[in-house]
């Protein structure tokens, strides 16, 4: 079979990454592997000692988080050679991780891949950057500054009764350096085949013994893509520039503020929806593609009492503004948290929280794509009560529950139990059960979508249903953790999902007949469908010695869905089953071949996956990077990424981007200088 071959070749190439003396797994000395943090990212038993702020809305440890939960370190992201947020993320297990075209990415976790996929929370310093507009994430216009991030916390499974609803099968929080880790300047830039250019001027400035600034400007240009024929371009040329700027200050011995304030401007090329006119041709693709700007403006500010309460509240507003061939929008976006963790009482850690958001939309309607209304305004708050109680010395269990209310929806519940298990420092036993909402978006309940059906001549107008209700979840999970010697670690998660409510996409019957399109067809979207899924994670986490470290993961899942098979589906009512891979396998090699030279290899094995009633083939990549440190504030690297063949196709939409591409071979060079 074609995936057996794949996952041999795979097998071989891993072979040749790791081949390493077994003995010397028990030999790790650990004095040397201490000694050596500031060449190599942290060690497994480190990155579980971390304290991290996304698995419980406070400082815990990865190693004392009753959740599948693992962290990017701003080190791992140097070396990994990558220029954008989701390449990064395939790192972590159980990320499904595919790019679209050179701006379009499909990221989820746990499976439910997607252009949009809704089921995935994603945040930059606690500020969401999920579209209510269509659930999900434009990763093409998240583009941070790479050096000015600390490090990405990642939380698989639903989380929902902490950070609200859409945090179903995974929590992403980036978090950025503070000001007063970033003083003086950096200069990075860079080029290549597929990232045309890019670079970054970054300035921190102490200004008084408790205040620190700091500012970044970025910049990037990225080559076309290229079509399924492997021919010609498919037009996603395109740039952004971004700035960035932020400020920390201890007030006091008990009050912090951090304010950031953010802008982006994009223009993305590449083909989008298409455009329906009333005069020849009625239908074509339009590579104008989508260009806007954004800007976000967030306060934080936290307040420890004498006694041990601990206050914080977030504040944010953001303003999204953007325009394609078919449409227009404008976007205000307020937000406001706070929460509240009460000092222990006996064996109980009490926090509470309450959260507000209003949203306020405007769209400039054409025949293609329109909203009505085209003015909306949404009222969304909810409030939540977690208790982690302290049963015995190696036993802990935290309750929690979130209660919303949602201007589509009403009142929606999302309680969450949670178990850990701590026999001893070399083992860790977890265990969890949750319920978790998706939200209906702005566009299912109030679209008017009208394009020729793909790869026909005829036309469907989709319409908005207004009593769309949310997907609902109930997860079951089960993890794992070990650390075998000093320098070998290894972590494990088991799921099972049980989706009701389930969005589908099918055509009503209902068809009229128009002088100018002929008979279109009417497709709407509801809950119509049931799924379950279940899967298993994998990683593991070996220093070989102190210049040396080896990271694997693997990650399977199945689906199974229960849907009408008599109804007309307009997309396919499958599509968990066919556009997820049921396998994954990633392993990096991290070595310093001298104080001053870097080598570090990844190689990667993606299953087959069938979208749009086509399939899209396994493959493997292998990405390689040499980096070269002259002097402690310079340092030079070149990468190469899909260096086993030209190109391949990842992932594909024909209704959003109906021209498909091919990701492409690529090399880069950079330069990155701390002054």
């Amino acid at each position: 079979m074609l995936i057996n071959r794949y996952l041999r070749k795979f097998a071989y190439l891993c072979s040749g990454l790791c081949l390493v003396p077994m003995n010397v797994l028990a030999q790790g000395n650990p004095a040397d592997i201490e000694a050596t943090n500031e060449l190599l990212p942290l060690s497994w038993e480190e990155l579980t000692e971390l304290e991290v702020s996304s698995l419980a809305r406070q400082e815990q440890t990865v190693k004392d988080s009753p959740a599948a939960a693992f962290v990017i370190t701003s080190e791992d992201i140097r070396r990994s050679g990558a220029t954008s947020l989701p390449e990064v993320l395939r790192m972590v297990p159980g990320m499904n991780v595919a790019k679209v075209n050179s701006w379009n990415w499909a990221v989820s976790a746990r499976g439910f891949n997607d252009l949009y996929a809704n089921k995935l929370q994603v945040m930059i310093d606690g500020r969401s950057i999920y579209d209510p507009l269509i659930s999900g994430v434009y990763w093409g216009q998240q583009n941070p500054s790479l050096p000015d991030i600390e490090r990405i916390e990642v939380l698989r499974g639903p989380s929902s009764s902490l950070w609200g609803a859409n945090a179903v099968n995974g929590t992403i929080n980036i978090i950025t350096r503070s000001a007063r880790d970033t003083q003086g300047g950096l200069i990075n830039a860079g080029g290549g085949t597929e990232e045309r250019g890019f670079g970054g001027i970054r300035y921190g400035q102490k200004l008084s013994e408790s205040t620190f600034l700091r500012g970044t400007i970025s910049t990037m240009v990225r080559d076309a893509s290229i079509d399924l024929a492997g021919k010609q371009d498919t037009h996603d040329t395109g740039d952004t520039q971004t700035a960035n700027f932020r400020l920390d200050s201890q007030l006091s011995s008990q009050d912090k503020l951090m304010v950031e304030a953010n802008v982006s401007r994009y223009r993305l090329g590449g083909y989008v929806i298409g455009k329906t006119s009333t005069t020849a041709p009625l239908w074509q693709n339009d590579d104008f593609g989508k260009e806007g700007v954004a800007g976000s403006l967030q306060g934080n500010w936290s307040h420890r009492t004498d006694s041990g309460h601990d206050w914080r509240l977030n504040m944010a507003f953001t303003q999204t503004e953007w325009q394609m061939a078919i449409n227009r929008m404008s976007r205000s976006h307020y937000n406001l948290d706070l929460q509240h963790a009460l000092p222990a009482i006996d064996n109980h850690k009490l926090m509470w929280g309450l959260n507000y958001q209003t949203i306020n939309d405007s769209f400039e309607n054409t025949l293609t794509l329109g909203f009505e209304p085209d003015q909306f305004t949404q009222h969304n708050f909810g409030l939540f009560l977690q208790d982690q109680i302290e049963l015995t010395d190696d036993l802990k269990l935290t309750l929690g529950n979130r209660v919303e209310h949602f201007t589509y929806t009403g009142w929606e519940t999302e309680p969450n139990a949670r178990l850990l298990w701590t026999p001893n420092n070399q083992h860790s036993v977890w265990a969890a059960v949750s319920r978790a909402v998706v939200l209906p978006n702005r566009a299912q309940h109030s679209i008017r979508l009208f394009k020729q059906i793909p790869d026909t001549n005829r036309f469907f107008e989709a319409k908005a249903n207004p009593d769309m209700l949310t997907e609902n979840l109930v997860a079951y999970e089960l993890g794992w953790r070990w650390q075998i010697f000093t320098n070998l670690d290894f972590d494990s998660a088991l799921f099972y999902n049980i989706y009701d409510r389930m969005q589908g996409t099918k055509f009503t019957g209902v068809t009229y007949h128009d002088p100018t399109f002929g008979t279109i067809q009417q497709a709407t979207v509801a809950n119509y469908r049931q799924v379950d899924s279940y899967g298993l994670e994998l990683a593991a986490n070996y220093r070989v010695n102190h210049d040396w470290r080896l990271q694997a993961s693997y990650s399977a899942n199945q689906f199974l869905v229960n849907y009408d098979k008599n109804q007309p589906w307009f997309r396919d009512p499958l599509t968990e089953e066919h556009s997820n891979p049921q396998h994954n396998v990633s392993l990096r090699s991290l070595y310093n071949l001298t104080s001053e030279i870097e080598l570090d290899a990844w190689a990667r094995y993606v299953d087959e996956v069938y979208i749009d009633r086509s399939s899209i083939p396994a493959y493997i990549s292998l990405d390689l990077r040499l980096g070269w440190h002259p002097h402690k504030n310079l340092e030079l690297s070149i990468s190469g990424q899909n260096l086993l063949d030209n190109q391949h196709p990842e992932f594909s939409d024909v209704l959003y981007i109906p021209v498909a591409s091919q990701i492409q071979r690529g090399y880069l060079a950079q330069i990155s200088w701390h002054f």
